[in-house]
């Protein structure tokens, strides 16, 4: 410009210089300049990161030339005056002050600024015009001089609709300074971090420098702690192109960005992202390589450089929780700035702007803008000091509250008309207690933060009635009218009542009850979803309510809701998917959308990474790409167009999708406080708490489950003691009944009601305690969670156990007073019928006389009848003689006419088919052919006619009945001339006439001639029997005479024996009526005596149904006691084991007692809550017998909430297959792939569906477990993922897992009823006993199972006949005695029963004797079951130690396995299965123990087999230790345990298909070749794959599949690097192995020590811990057998590979003796020698140019020493006493004297020598040659080390073995 010299540069720039450069550089060398000394000083001071040299002086470079070009700019601006002489140089030096605090001190605090300030000017000379604080002052450029920052503030003011702008920034003295400084570093380009505690304005200031600057376009980035460079990568995408410059590939902004834009990354939060297993925070050192490199590597392998992109960012300071430290490479580059909260000055300033904006909607309270500021600023600050966010993570209180605070007050006043400063201060302290009361935890917290904003309205606003104003609860809300207004209580309460009710039939039947928490937390999620960017965290434990009142809440303000439909298969490109849809129907389609999202949907750290920068920018980096970027930008311009408004570029439309995405889309998260996630969400996901309203629901207050309680039970029949009155909760009860109080308000208060509620509130209160405690105790187990859905199935199962047992005890009321009242009536009748005995015998003589009489008259008839018999006899044989005669002339007759009749028949049928065409040309002819002519002569001969000519013949034709005549003839007719004439002149005589010829002459007259000869001969016939006929008619009239008198006889006999007959009638009924008298008399005899007999037989049925009668009143008075136990069983008691669940009931029965609520003590919850046929089936079924079993066998036959069983045996799944086999129940998993297939089928089809291996719930089950069914046009739909199902409410879901140690989630325990199968002591020592008794005395065993089930069949049945004689006895109408079917009813059931308690007794009897055959082998089930507690209590020693039930059953089978030598006792026999089972102990659990451990549990089992077996107290060596075992155990005891060295018996004899064999060892030791080799050996196929990457996940998971079947080996090797899918992964493959198993397939696994392995792997696994062998040797060994023969060629280099094995195995070997051999256990690996190996080969092969033979004088011993010292085993080391030890080893052998021969290695006396050859082969001689036992002194340790070892051994072990005694149970 004007005025530069010859070097073009400008003189202000030189002027600038010369004037700073002796403060920049010193004028001598025994001086330092000032800028020095600032450096020093400044790096001198605490930092809010770490400073280093180079950014401080990066950070005062960019400053200073914003003051060179500022200066330069004036110069420009103001030719005619330049900047000279004092105006110059006064601002170059107070500029370079400026410069060098903000530099040096600007990421130090205030104070630390201002010293430094006041160091600056010390130093420098300078002087301020008023004060000391520099930091308060800036340079003036127009005349060099100091001006304070405050005169460069503007004096604002707002408009009253700005206040709901989320953009406006207000202008303080700090932001004014931080923009000035920020926009010199953002001018350098160089990377930029602004630090400081959320709400302090960073993002703000950042945001307000950029805008203000030209040509740049930002990109906002939320940072979380799983980021990752992807999200860079994604920005890039999104906003950047690849551009070919020459041969380079350069990225830089997209063109529509503008020409020339810069591209600047904003990167929030960017300390939050987590170190990778290298301590490196990947994304920042990507960002690393951008501003160092200029550059990344694409995946493609090409280097792309990056142009025009900048990156800032904003974060916590690094103390914060959660927060990183960034690293140094990176900060070196980037100034770094501290940006503090605002000052309460700054703090008054900035919202006295806004509340004056919005006071201008009301003048006349404008005055009042100072102390509405005020109070806010007080409020806040009184609020931030007291809670902070180590009390609890949401306790994190910022400005934002205050900027949410005015926006709140101004929502709620705009649409008022006017506003009254009453009404101001109301709305003000409401909008208080939403910000600051609403997260707090504590009741006491919530009351100070209410007292709190009470004190600051009474200080600030005067002339305020605050008794009126603050004194009663304050609700607001719009929907009573146009606008937020304040409301009552009962107004609201009201109002959304009728609302839900509309709820629930529209969208979710979910039945709410308001009470006074669910309608504050109504109001609140209302106020949130009405404000622009309203977002809420929900806080509170499953079943609160938190979703249902968000949907009710979106539901009234007409927001659309939005789920993810999430499922295990559900991945983080379906949830972008969702996202993309969501976020486009609320940009594009203007929808308002309440997204509610829980923190289950969560199912990867991508979710919670989008929705973060979702909340904090409306934008997620990388979801709208490609296509979908086209696609989003088309829709937004038609958008835009429908709307009028006009986008000139992609950037604008962008902006505006984001700006409607902001403001329309509502989040709801849901979070629970019990999971483990709480308390590090607020670290990982700032966002969460900085950008939403946090709402804190907890758990329901005693007071809310009292209104609960009272609401579900209002209408509950509670029966006579409601009734009876009565005091409840006195005493001890009061603060019980206080709890629930509040709900009972003028409602019955201390009433019974109130009482039952409050005993309910207590019992979930008791089990929670009880929960937490448990979890707590148990190390390694689950554990459960109390939730609101558990109270709200508490009060299901009260009101369901109370109406079925109330309606159970009424019914048997009802049959024993029935059955009582018949018996009564049934004595009384007895009597009755005595008497009427008297009056039968007199009757029954009168029958008896007529009876006599009637029998003589009927003789005297009967021989009459008997003559006239015979008579009639007589004549009967005449008249059948002359019947069979005259049949016989009939037949005759007949047979003669048969003959003829056929011919005749023929003839008719022929004339019958005569036609009248063919008569009518007979009868024309005048001349007829002759036979026609004597055809019919012979037809009127026939028909009686005298004249036969033609004419007479053709009238005879023509008559009309001429056919009929002929077919009507009578053969009898023709007399015996006119057959003779007809004979002989037509028939016989004339042979030319026949019936061809005549039916040649005329068809007509053929048939008549056929005719008349078939009549003749018929005739003929006819004539010659006529005297037979004759003969018959005569016979027949004989006949009829004969009969005619046989027939009077007959009539005379009828009425004879009618006679007779009616004498028998009347006889009869005489002697029917005697034997119906006598038998009469005989049954009411016998009803007597049976009667008396039923009477005396049912005396002590009667008596007892009388007592159960009076007994009635006393149930009937303890039934809601009773029912509320047998609720809290139900409910809670499942997942307890057998002692927790007996302490349960007792504090129950506890707290019923302080409130004076009856109930039965000796209540048996299995036999009240079951029936003694069920529980007998189900153990048929294959339940366990053991009391615990058939506890679990009751809740699940009657809980509410579908099951999730933990069942480590399998035998509760095997019953539940078996009780639903009948309906089809289908077995599954969350691994299959039909699994949704499979789930939708159950559902729709209503059939049972067990799901295995449930630790984590599929998602996709929660609206079935929570019952969420859909009412649609009389369709029950529940959603399964995207699809809508119809529900069939037999459906039945059961979720199982075998993992005792399954780590459930709280939101997984609120859904189900847990119900817990592990297995107990007790129930181990039961199965113990079965065990050896099926072994040693399977004839006692099955005696005994036969007794127990005869016992349980019989006493069902003997219940059955009690059942059975009450309800016959009831059910009979009228008299028992009436009814004979009742009473033999009876007497066959009271003779079952007699059989019935006979075999009962005869089985007590045999069960005696069973039990006394048991007694033998108690003591052997007890030591099983102390044994099992031992292996149980292991766990408190080491994670490692975990021993399940079906391992030590194993353990007991081989013991039992042992031949029983002939003729021993069983005592006998029990000592020598307690000998072995000792030994099987101790050998398989002794190889799965540290060798230490192996110790302390020899020591143990000593205790077990005999309680005098204890070692002395005072101070042992280890030697003492292992000699005692020793001496208590024989030689052949295996305490130290059977592992490696027996890996072929352990595999092959005692381990199984189902069982994996786990070899764990420390770091660098691999014991995965002794499985190899074993393999090789035994020549089995072993499949082997090294762990740790995906791929490796998935070959493991074919190999164990093919293995399984096939019956093949799998070696899984390093698993400690995937625990996660050893979790969820392979556990659930091994647990899911059934059946189809191969016996042979075997599963090895190997792996580290690693605290994050399964427990329930471990459980499932044989463990071997495998350490290495100690001593120089052995390490030795181990080195060289990894070294690769190819490395041992050469023996000049082999001697340096011996010299560092020694090396390596005295570093090794020290590490026995910590704190001596070095002072901390540091973890050196086998791969360090292998890296020193690599390191030396490296190093020879430079200095000898690959020569094999070389002199050691010349190989490179310090590169050698000084690698080894500093790298290769000095890297792991801390310390520097450690250090030292190291170098001094290192140095003396790796000299060139440890070439010569008998080098020593130690400078001690007994000091190996290096072997004299150095072959592979003379190397591995020398190693087998020493010593197995290495002397301390070889490591350079005195003789006393060992000692001070073995001591401190001992001492550890008894410290362990005597903290195990001491725990509770052993």
């Amino acid at each position: 410009g004007n005025g530069s010299i010859s070097n073009g540069t400008p003189p202000a720039q030189i002027a600038f210089l010369e004037a700073t450069r002796p403060y920049m550089l010193s004028s001598d060398e025994r001086s330092t300049s000032l800028a020095f000394d600032a450096l020093e000083f400044s790096l001198a001071q605490d930092h809010i990161m770490t400073p280093t040299r180079e950014r401080l002086i990066e950070s005062l470079k960019a400053l200073l030339i914003k003051g060179i070009e500022q200066a330069i700019d004036y110069d420009e601006n103001h030719p005619d005056f330049p900047m000279s002489g004092d105006h110059i140089d006064n601002y170059s030096k107070r500029w370079l002050l400026h410069s060098l605090l903000w530099s040096f001190s600007g990421s130090s605090s205030w104070p630390v600024r201002q010293e430094f300030g006041e160091f600056l000017l010390r130093s420098s000379g300078m002087m301020l015009p008023s004060g000391s604080n520099l930091a308060e002052y800036r340079v003036r450029v127009e005349d060099g001089e100091y001006d304070n920052w405050s005169n460069s503030v503007p004096r604002m003011e707002i408009e009253s609709h700005k206040v709901m702008s989320t953009d406006v920034v207000i202008t303080t003295t700090d932001t004014v300074r931080h923009c000035d400084v920020i926009s010199a570093w953002l001018s350098s380009r160089m990377p930029l971090i602004l630090c400081g505690p959320p709400g302090s304005g960073k993002t703000m200031t950042l945001v307000n420098v950029l805008t203000n600057f030209q040509g740049i376009f930002m990109a906002n980035l939320n940072f979380s702690s799983r980021t990752t460079p992807e999200i860079i990568l994604k920005t890039f995408s999104q906003y950047c192109t690849y551009v070919r410059r020459g041969k380079d590939t350069v990225l830089e902004p997209s063109e529509n960005l503008g020409a020339h834009t810069w591209l600047v990354v904003f990167c929030d939060e960017i300390n939050l992202p987590e170190n990778d297993s290298y301590g490196t925070q990947r994304v920042i050192m990507f960002m690393r390589q951008l501003v160092e490199q200029k550059g990344f590597w694409r995946n493609d392998n090409v280097w792309v450089k990056v142009n025009r992109i900048q990156f800032v960012g904003a974060c916590n300071p690094p103390t914060d929780a959660g927060r990183v430290i960034m690293p140094s490479r990176f900060l070196r580059h980037a100034p770094l700035l501290l940006v503090d909260f605002p000052e309460r000055a700054s703090l008054i300033q900035i919202y006295r702007t806004f509340n004056g904006g919005m006071m201008k909607l009301f003048p006349n309270l404008k005055g009042e803008t100072d102390a509405l500021t005020e109070a806010m600023v007080e409020v806040y600050g009184q609020v931030q000091e007291k809670f902070t966010p180590e009390m609890q993570p949401q306790y994190f209180y910022s400005a934002r509250e205050l900027s949410r605070w005015v926006r709140g007050i101004y929502e709620a006043t705009v649409q008022m008309d006017g506003l009254t400063l009453n009404e101001l201060v109301r709305i003000w302290a409401h909008e208080a207690q939403r910000l600051f009361c609403d997260r707090l935890v504590e009741k006491a917290e919530k009351e100070w933060c209410t007292e709190t904003i009470d004190n600051v309205a009474r200080k600030c606003f005067a002339g305020v009635n605050h008794d009126e104003v603050l004194g009663q609860q304050l609700f607001y809300s719009k929907w009573l009218s146009k606008d937020t207004r304040r409301v009552s209580k009962d107004e609201i309460k009201e109002f959304l009542s009728a609302r839900l009710r509309v709820f629930y039939e529209e969208e979710l039947d979910v039945h709410l009850v308001i009470f006074d928490e669910v309608l504050d937390h109504i109001l609140r999620i209302d106020r949130v979803l009405r404000q622009p960017m309203g977002h809420c965290l929900l806080v509170g434990d499953s079943g609160a309510g938190k979703t249902v009142l968000s949907k009710f809440v979106s539901w009234m303000n007409g927001l659309s809701i939005f789920q993810i439909k999430a499922h295990s298969k559900y991945s983080l490109d379906d949830f972008n998917d969702d996202l993309r849809t969501v976020m486009r129907r609320v940009g594009i389609n203007d929808e308002k959308v309440c997204f509610i999202f829980d923190e289950s949907n969560a199912l990867g750290s991508g979710f919670i990474e989008a929705m973060n920068a979702l909340l904090a920018s409306g934008e997620v980096p990388g979801l709208f790409e490609g296509d979908d970027y086209t696609s989003l930008m088309s829709a937004m311009r038609d958008s835009s167009s429908r709307k009028g408004a006009i986008a000139d570029s992609e950037e604008e439309l962008w902006r505006r999708f984001t700006s409607v995405v902001q403001k329309n889309l509502h989040v709801v998260f849901t979070m629970n406080p019990s999971g483990g996630e709480w308390k590090t969400r607020s670290t990982t996901s700032p966002a969460l708490f900085n950008r939403c309203v946090v709402d804190w629901f907890g758990s329901w207050s005693p007071k809310a489950m009292g209104e609960v309680g009272k609401e579900f039970t209002m209408k509950l029949d509670m029966g006579d003691a409601e009734g009876v009155g009565g005091s409840w909760g006195i005493g001890d009860g009061e603060h019980l009944m206080d709890q629930v109080s509040a709900a009972f308000d003028g409602i019955n208060t201390g009433g019974f009601r109130q009482a039952v509620v409050a005993s309910l509130v207590s019992i979930h209160d008791i089990t929670k305690v009880m929960a937490d405690e448990c979890a707590q105790s148990s190390s390694g187990e689950c554990r459960t969670y109390l939730s609101p859905r558990d109270y709200l199935a508490l009060i299901h199962n009260f009101v369901s156990s109370l109406n079925k047992l109330r309606e159970k005890v009424e019914d048997e009321q009802l049959h024993v007073n029935a059955g009582l009242s018949k018996l009564r009536e049934t004595q009384e009748n007895v009597a009755d019928l005595k008497g009427a005995l008297g009056l039968k015998k007199s009757e029954l003589r009168k029958k008896e006389n007529l009876a006599n009489q009637k029998l003589q008259q009927m003789v005297g008839d009967q021989n009459e009848a008997e003559k006239r018999k015979e008579e009639a006899d007589k004549m009967r044989i005449a008249v059948d003689k002359q019947s069979e005669k005259i049949t016989v002339r009939k037949e005759q007759v007949q047979r003669d006419l048969d003959g003829a009749e056929p011919a005749l028949l023929s003839a008719q049928a022929a004339v019958k088919g005569i036609r009248k065409r063919e008569l009518d040309e007979v009868r024309n002819l005048l001349r007829p052919p002759s036979k026609v002519q004597l055809t019919l002569e012979c037809v009127a001969i026939m028909l009686g006619e005298k004249s036969l000519d033609w004419a007479s013949v053709r009238k005879i034709i023509s008559k009309s009945d001429f056919i009929p005549s002929i077919l009507g003839f009578a053969v009898d007719n023709l007399t015996s001339r006119q057959v003779k004439t007809i004979q002989d002149k037509y028939l016989d005589g004339n042979d030319e006439l026949t019936y061809e010829s005549v039916m040649r002459s005329s068809k007509a007259c053929g048939p008549l001639y056929k005719w008349a000869e078939s009549q003749i001969k018929y005739s003929t016939v006819f004539n010659r029997v006529q005297p037979l006929r004759e003969e018959v008619d005569e016979l027949e009239k004989k006949a009829n005479i004969a009969k005619s008198q046989k027939s009077q006889l007959e009539e005379e006999v009828g009425e004879l024996e009618a006679s007779i007959a009616q004498y028998k009638t009347d006889y009869a009924t005489l002697i029917r009526d005697v034997e119906a008298l006598k038998l009469e008399m005989e049954v009411v005899t016998t009803k007597v005596q049976r009667a008396e007999s039923l009477i005396k037989s049912l005396h002590q049925e009667s008596e007892r149904w009388s007592k159960s009668s009076e007994g009635f009143q006393l149930i009937l008075r303890s039934l809601v006691g009773d029912a509320l136990l047998m609720a809290s069983f139900l409910t809670y008691s499942g997942f307890f084991d057998f002692k927790a669940r007996l302490t349960l009931m007792n504090k129950w029965q506890n707290s019923l007692d302080l409130l004076g609520i009856e109930y039965r003590e000796n209540l048996s919850m299995v036999e009240v809550l079951s029936k003694e046929s069920d529980r007998l089936h189900w153990q048929e079924l294959g339940l366990p017998s053991d009391s615990l079993s058939l506890e679990n066998g009751v809740i699940l036959q009657d809980c509410v909430r579908f099951p999730l069983i933990i069942d480590p045996s399998g035998h509760a799944i095997d019953f539940i297959m078996n009780k639903y086999k009948e309906s089809k129940i289908q077995k599954t998993s969350f691994l299959d792939n039909s699994f949704m297939k499979t789930l939708a089928g159950a559902i729709r089809f209503g059939t049972t569906l067990l799901i295995e291996n449930v630790e984590t719930i599929d998602p996709v089950l929660n609206p079935i477990l929570n019952k969420e069914i859909q009412r649609t046009g009389g369709r029950a739909l529940v959603q399964i993922g995207t699809e809508e199902v119809d529900y069939s409410p037999k459906f039945n879901i059961i979720l199982t897992t075998k993992n005792p140690a399954a780590k459930l989630t709280p939101d997984i325990c609120s859904r189900v009823t847990l119900v817990n199968f592990s297995i107990t002591p007790a129930s181990l020592q039961s199965q113990s006993m079965s065990l050896i008794l099926k072994t040693d005395k399977p004839e006692v065993e099955e005696q005994r199972i036969n007794v127990m089930k005869v016992q349980g069949e019989q006493l069902v049945k003997l219940r059955g006949l009690e059942e059975q004689m009450l309800s016959k006895i009831s059910a009979v109408e009228g008299n028992i005695l009436d009814d004979d079917r009742v009473v033999e009813g009876m007497e066959l059931l009271m003779t079952e029963g007699g059989q019935v308690e006979a075999q009962i007794s005869r089985s007590v009897d045999v069960m005696k004797q069973v039990e006394r055959a048991m007694g033998n082998f108690q003591p052997l089930a007890e030591t099983c079951k102390a044994l099992y507690i031992l292996l149980q209590s292991m766990r408190e020693i080491h994670f490692l130690y975990e021993f399940s039930a079906k391992a030590f059953m194993k353990m007991l089978e081989s013991a039992l396995g042992t031949t029983r030598v002939d003729g021993n006792s069983d005592n006998e026999r029990i000592s020598q299965v307690v000998e072995y089972l000792f030994h099987e102990v101790a050998a398989r659990v002794g190889r799965s123990l540290s060798t230490e451990d192996k110790m302390v549990f020899a020591l143990l089992l000593m205790r077990v087999r005999n309680s005098k077996d204890q070692m002395t107290k005072g101070e042992f060596l280890l030697e003492d230790i292992t000699t005692y075992i020793d001496s208590v155990f024989d030689s052949s005891f295996l305490w130290q345990g059977r592992g490696l060295n027996d890996l072929v018996k352990v595999t092959q004899e005692e381990l199984d298909s189902s069982v994996p064999l786990m070899l764990c060892s420390a770091p660098g030791h691999d014991v995965s070749g002794r499985v190899e080799t074993m393999a090789r050996n035994i020549k089995k196929e072993l499949s082997s794959i090294a762990m740790g990457s995906a791929e490796g996940f998935a070959a493991a998971e074919r190999l164990v599949f093919s293995a399984s079947k096939q019956g093949t080996w799998v070696l899984l090797k390093n698993c400690h690097l995937c625990t996660d899918w050893l979790q969820d992964s392979l556990m659930k493959k091994l647990q899911s192995l059934g059946a189809g198993t191969h016996p042979d397939f075997r599963l090895f696994i190997t792996c580290e020590k690693n605290q994050n392995l399964p427990t329930g792997l471990l459980r499932l696994s044989d463990i071997i811990v495998a350490e290495a062998p100690s001593g120089i040797k052995a390490s030795l060994s181990r080195f060289f057998s990894s070294v690769s023969s190819d490395h041992l060629k050469s023996p000049s280099r082999n001697r340096l590979y011996l010299i560092l094995g020694w090396v390596h195995s005295v570093i090794h070997e020290r590490l026995r003796y910590v704190p001596t051999g070095w002072t901390e256990a540091y973890e050196f690996t086998e791969s360090d020698a292998l890296h020193g190996l690599d390191v030396i080969n490296s190093l020879v092969e430079g200095a000898t140019k690959g020569k094999q033979n070389f002199d050691p004088e010349k190989l490179p011993w310090d590169a050698i020493r000084d690698t080894l010292c500093k790298g290769v085993f000095g890297g792991r080391i801390t310390k520097e006493d450690d250090q030292k030890i190291l170098d001094k080893l290192v140095s003396s052998v790796f000299i060139a004297d440890s070439y010569d021969v008998n080098f020593k290695l130690v400078d001690t006396d007994d000091s190996p020598c290096l072997p004299e050859g150095t072959s592979q082969e003379e190397c591995l001689s020398w190693i087998d040659s020493l010593p197995s036992y290495t002397p301390p002194t070889w490591i350079g340790l005195d003789g006393s080390a060992e000692t001070i070892r073995s001591k401190t051994i001992a001492k550890s072990v008894i410290s362990k073995f005597e903290m195990m005694l001491n725990l509770p149970g052993n």
